[in-house]
């Protein structure tokens, strides 16, 4: 488990009304103001939207305090409880198009849809969640944070806590599922209250869905009892089998082959394009309010600008998340309208040449990562370093030798900055890029932030806590601050070093546990290769510290692009 923020850890040792005031930034007053004074219709602005069936949802959206209240809380129970892998919705980094595509490609696909699904998360199971582990708070917190997090004894939708909320009371629901998908050799997934399964096999597993005489499917004995077990109920209506010959949807994306929009929005897309190209706004705007599918119904239409500057957009993002080009083809088939449309980024090859090998995996498990995001898609290097090139001095006589040559290709050496009187040497003022030559460039690790000391490499822009996890075999990387330069010893004493006086950021020298003299210390290289494989511990990293490395890299590739054309 991954050590919690000072302000996650604070919060788990509330033990009154007052100290829960106190941590939210308030006064017991005035939390006691908004708990027991204000009415519904003070906390909470209410209003409907359109479902895609026509009919109304009712968004319950706290008022600005509150809000600000329910802020705080959420982020803790996000940090202390996050959702389990299965839960794809209302998690930071994760979509409907990390729903559908654990689906893709399956001979079948079973939908299911839990009833009333935040109704059915009343105030008792919110409170008996707080009373629980991880957080065990004491009768009293438990009943005022769920007295803040429910409305009409139930989550509202519309409130910043409710989807965290939703997530943690489904903790036991999901390994449930977990256990009867790996039990019947299907795959599952959640995204809030839809649940899917899929499999490859002949037959689905009547533990799953159970064919009826008039070919139509009911879910399972064993599904219904796991969901009623956990507190929900399955809505017979919405439970649906897709075979492989029929179109297969998860949360309105067609997953047959690969993840991607539906034909017929795909063709209304076009057709609104086509009459925006052919007719004015205002007589295409007649015929596409006509229409009874992909969300017009109900729906009042602003301008078909409007409409194609939003679906672009999402079919401009699914398009970065899947690797498809629907909306270069439309800029193509459209030119005279893709201002309407988001910017096509060039995607430039270019290779970049690292210090060591290490560096690379690290550089590619963040470019995957945000690649996953739908970000950073138009950086598209390829890593490649000459064999004997290690460390800065070998990698810059390498660069400035392909700058000689003259070659047709961007290159760009990515350097460390634990190496001083080599930055301070060689790195410019703008920003630690330097231009060897018409095509090959320099550039070191960009600071995460202002805080960041001035000697770091590539494996300190992970936070510090993760990137010091211990394997199985408990064994980490150890930074040299870590280390008395005297003694050897570590910070805690149950670690010495055999060289502790050595310069470098990241140890790679012997490290041995004091008690027994077991080598505890894993290797620069086979750190890098558990984190790019995402191997226990390193399966949820945080790359953030790289963003700052990788816009530098787009601006070095977008300035060379910009030069040549």
């Amino acid at each position: 488990m991954r050590p919690l923020s000072p302000n996650a850890e604070s919060f788990l040792k509330i033990t009154t009304r007052e100290e829960l005031a106190d941590w939210l930034g308030s006064t017991d007053r005035k939390l006691r103001f908004v708990l027991y004074k204000l009415v519904d219709s003070q906390k909470y602005t209410t209003f409907t939207i359109k479902k895609r069936n026509g009919t109304d949802r009712q968004i319950d959206a706290p008022r600005k305090y509150l809000k600000s209240l329910l802020r705080s809380i959420n982020e803790a129970i996000q940090e202390i409880a996050p959702a389990t892998g299965i839960a794809k919705g209302f998690v930071k980094s994760r979509s409907i198009f990390d729903h559908a595509r654990i689906h893709r490609s399956k001979k079948w696909v079973v939908l299911a849809d839990l009833k009333d699904f935040f109704p059915t998360i009343h105030f008792g199971r919110v409170r008996g969640a707080f009373l629980a582990p991880p957080f065990s708070f004491p009768p009293g917190v438990a009943t005022c944070i769920a007295q803040l997090c429910c409305k009409d004894s139930s989550l509202p939708q519309g409130a910043p806590t409710s989807p965290a909320i939703s997530n943690l009371i489904c903790r036991r629901l999901d390994r449930e599922l977990v256990t009867l998908a790996k039990a019947n050799r299907v795959s599952v997934s959640r995204y809030a209250d839809d649940i899917c399964f899929s499999t490859n096999l002949a037959d689905i597993p009547q533990a799953v869905a159970i064919r009826c005489g008039n070919g139509d499917y009911v879910a399972g004995e064993e599904l219904v009892k796991i969901v009623t077990a956990t507190g929900f109920q399955l809505n017979p209506r919405k439970f649906r089998v897709r075979p492989a010959l029929h179109q297969q949807m998860v949360t309105g994306l067609v997953v047959n082959d690969r993840v991607g929009m539906p034909k017929v929005w795909r063709r209304q897309l076009r057709v609104i394009l086509h009459l925006l190209s052919k007719h004015k706004d205002e007589q295409g705007l007649e015929i596409v309010s006509s229409w009874k599918r992909m969300g017009f119904r109900n729906k009042p239409i602003e301008s078909l600008a409007h409409v194609v500057r939003g679906k672009t957009q999402f079919a401009h993002w699914l398009d970065k998340r899947s690797g498809s080009s629907f909306v270069a083809a439309l800029h193509r088939s459209y030119p005279a309208l893709k201002e309407l449309m988001p910017r096509i980024a060039p995607s430039l090859a270019f290779r970049i040449m690292t210090e060591g090998d290490s560096d690379a995996l690290h550089l590619q498990a963040a470019l995957n990562h945000f690649h996953g995001l739908g970000e950073f898609f138009d950086l598209k290097p390829r890593f490649e370093n000459y064999p004997g090139d290690k460390g800065d001095m070998d990698l810059l006589e390498t660069l400035k030798r392909i700058a000689k040559a003259n070659i047709d290709e961007l290159v760009i050496g990515l350097f460390d900055c634990d190496n001083l009187s080599f930055m301070k040497s060689h790195a410019s003022k703008s920003g630690g890029t330097v231009r060897l030559g018409s095509r090959v460039y320099a550039i070191f690790l960009a600071h995460p932030n202002e805080a960041f000391t001035d000697r770091f490499c590539v494996e300190s822009l992970y936070p510090r806590n993760y990137a010091t996890l211990f394997t199985t075999e408990h064994r980490r990387i150890f930074f040299g601050d870590e280390f008395d330069i005297n003694t050897g010893l570590d910070k805690t004493g149950k670690f010495r070093r055999s060289a502790p006086r050595s310069a470098s950021v990241v140890v790679s020298d012997k490290v041995v546990r004091v008690e027994d003299g077991y080598s505890s210390l894993l290797s620069k290289m086979d750190f890098a290769r558990m984190v790019l494989a995402g191997a226990a511990p390193f399966t949820q990293p945080s790359f953030e510290g790289f963003r700052p490395t990788l816009s530098l890299l787009r601006s070095v590739v977008d300035s060379t692009h910009t030069k040549e054309r």
